[in-house]
């Protein structure tokens, strides 16, 4: 497409490629994708509306002047962020019967990439879920195989419970995952809506692996709070992330401590550990996917450092806010907030 509209573009100016043309033939002026003409040296010779419409730069401000953004290699395709924010797909080739001039298209895909961003989210997220189910169902299932005489009734039964509880928790994240597949929409999100985050949070807290569970101290979470506003069922996956990130960081002999309050704007939850901090320069670092901060022991918990991106990601879906503090006395505290219903 771009190499028939760079030769059409050819032999309409041919030999002109000097002189300064405007965007306002019938084809280039019909065009939705933005288009500009530059020379050797980056200077725009043509500007068409849907370059206006997409930059906000009218021809009268663009003629004449460098383009304000990279032009890739002919054939090559090349994502560039606007000020705005807007993302523009960009390519570009050689303009045919003319002296160096090179023809450039660019289109707004921002929605498109938001969506592939949401649905690697959502992969991210679900294989995050699953692996503690799988690990879990596996763990038990061994266990009954290899010690089924030494268990005891009561062992076996509890065992089967377990794997029965996990393998059903395994059954809706698999419904949500086929359900998301087959969706046009936003994936991965449920229906926001008001729910008790005391409650949501026991609920969390209970589908922990053993050894995060027994770490955790609720005993400053209220009694009540206003409703906060968002997805119930996300706090499972923030919580488990918290708690790991803290189990981590932590020595084992020390609490993690869940608490909670709320304000005029914001209901607010916090996961407190006694571990070795976080420096004031990683605060933000610790967001970022695939970063990871020095641990004392490394072979607990590793992970692949996307916890508290996953995190962040999630809260802000639901216009919430997360954020990482060293705590007095030493320690991490990580917080949570989100809006009031």
């Amino acid at each position: 497409m771009l190499e028939l509209l760079a030769t059409n573009i050819g032999h309409m100016y041919g030999d002109q490629a000097g002189l300064p043309v405007h965007g306002d033939g019938p084809v280039v002026a019909a065009l939705s994708d933005g288009l500009t003409i530059i020379d050797r040296d980056g200077i725009v010779q043509l500007w068409n509306p849907a370059a206006e419409q997409l930059t906000g730069r009218t021809v009268g401000e663009m003629l004449g002047r460098p383009l304000q953004f990279p032009v890739p290699p002919p054939g090559q395709v090349l994502v560039h962020r606007l000020p705005s924010g807007r993302l523009l797909k960009v390519t570009a080739g050689d303009l045919p019967n003319t002296a160096a001039m090179r023809v450039v298209t660019f289109r707004d895909s921002t929605d498109q990439d938001r969506r592939h961003e949401d649905r690697d989210l959502f992969v991210a997220v679900t294989s995050h879920e699953l692996r503690t189910p799988v690990t879990v169902i596996k763990g038990y299932a061994d266990t009954l195989t290899n010690h089924w005489e030494t268990l005891g009734e009561d062992g076996r039964q509890e065992a089967v419970r377990v794997i029965g509880a996990r393998a059903g928790e395994l059954a809706r994240l698999v419904d949500r995952l086929l359900s998301a597949t087959s969706d046009d929409g936003e994936v991965g999100v449920h229906p926001p809506g008001p729910f008790d985050l005391v409650d949501g949070l026991r609920h969390a807290a209970g589908q922990l692996p053993e050894d995060l569970r027994r770490r955790l101290v609720l005993d400053r979470l209220p009694g009540e709070l206003p409703k906060a506003f968002g997805d119930r069922d996300s706090l499972a996956t923030i919580l488990t992330e918290l708690a790991t990130n803290a189990d981590k960081y932590s020595a084992r002999d020390t609490e993690v401590e869940v608490s909670a309050d709320a304000d005029e704007t914001t209901v607010t939850f916090r996961v407190a550990d006694r571990g070795i901090g976080v420096k004031p320069e990683h605060v933000e670092r610790a967001f970022e996917r695939y970063w990871q901060g020095e641990s004392h022991d490394r072979g607990r918990n590793p992970g692949a450092g996307l916890g508290l991106y996953l995190v962040r990601r999630i809260v802000e879906r639901q216009h919430g806010w997360v954020s990482l503090r060293p705590r007095d006395g030493g320690g991490t505290v990580a917080e949570v907030r989100l809006p009031r219903a």
